[in-house]
Formats: C-alpha cells, structure tokens, sequence
C-alpha cells in the first residue's frame, strides 16, 4: 500500500537537502518538490497583497486548488514529499493570526478547506529547529531566495504544535549535519517498517 510522507519545517531547515539525500538513498520512493514559483509570480502579475483580506483569500485559492491537484495527481509509488498538504493548509490558517487579522478564514475559505482536508501524509517528519538555526543556514546558503523568510518566521512559533496533531516525527536538527540527519530519518523509517 502506497506511503506518503511529507518532510517539513522552518525555512532553511534543511528540507529539500533531506529529501534530495532520501532520493538517493530510497529508490522504493518518488520525491515531489514544492514549487511555489508560478503561483507566486502570478500573484505577482495579479499585484495581489497578501496583508489584505482580498488578496490573501485569492492567493490561499490559487495554493489549495494547485496542492490538491498534485495529491490527486500522485503516482501509486511510495512518495516523499518536500512539504505536503498540511503545510498548505497551516500557512492558510496562520497567516492571519501571526500578522493580527481576523479574518474569518474557516468560512471564507471552507470549501477550499474541505477539499484540502482530504489530502493528507501519512507521516510527517519535521525538521525541528532554533530560529537561531535557521537564520544562521539562511546567512550560509544563497543557492535559495528566501524572500519570505521574515514573515515566516512570524508563523514559526506555531508551526510544530500545528504538526503535532497528525502522525508527526520531530527531528532535532539543531546540532545535526545532513548526513546525521539523512541517517536518524532513515533509521525511524526503517525501526518502523516504512522502507
């Protein structure tokens, strides 16, 4: 039976740099990676503002519909994903609460939601870090943009307790290197039957 683990975690926490090293190491599994790219450079083209209800309520659609169509789409192999569904729907949820809004999102977004829901991991593994960590990995990395990384790092303080309700494995990646990282992973995964 088809697996779909789905890797997250702060910005610069070493998520891709996971799963390409899973990639190598499990040829039983498919790896996905997020591509935020189109969608941002049509917000962009739309001059959608994500600080006003409006926009950000276009920007979530645009995200939901394109996350739920590459779940649908998945093949029947094992899957890793580079950030998955949960992810999607976290940002929807958080976004407005860690920059002061009320906006009603459950409502005006519960169809969208409603769809998403049903696309779920499962199992994550998140990538669990300092924000001292992360902003050190950002300074050291410029292969990425990370444009966002300031705004994510509002959300930040909510997102391992957001993870914590599904079939979630933290990884301490704090003192870890990849390659100790690459092994813990492939350890849990092994001690319980997933590869």
């Amino acid at each position: 039976m088809r697996k779909i683990i789905s890797i997250q975690g702060g910005m610069a926490g070493g998520k891709t740099t996971l799963a390409k090293a899973l990639e190598n190491q499990l040829k039983n599994f498919k790896v996905k990676y997020e591509n935020p790219y189109p969608i941002v450079n049509n917000r962009n083209n739309l001059k959608l503002d994500l600080h006003t209800l409006e926009g950000f309520v276009k920007n979530q659609r645009m995200f939901i519909e394109a996350e739920i169509k590459r779940y649908i789409h998945l093949s029947n192999d094992h899957i890793i994903l580079d950030r998955g569904p949960e992810d999607i729907e976290f940002y929807t949820l958080f976004f407005p609460i860690a920059n002061g809004y009320s906006w009603d999102i459950e409502n005006l977004l519960k169809d969208e939601l409603t769809q998403l829901r049903k696309c779920r991991s499962d199992l994550i593994i998140y990538l669990d870090a300092e924000i001292k960590t992360l902003e050190t990995r950002r300074e050291n990395d410029w292969s990425k943009r990370r444009n966002s990384f300031e705004q994510n790092m509002k959300l930040y303080k909510y997102e391992k307790n957001w993870y914590k309700q599904f079939n979630t494995k933290l990884i301490d990646v704090n003192e870890k290197d990849v390659i100790e990282v690459e092994k813990t992973v492939i350890q849990f995964l092994s001690e319980n039957d997933l590869i």
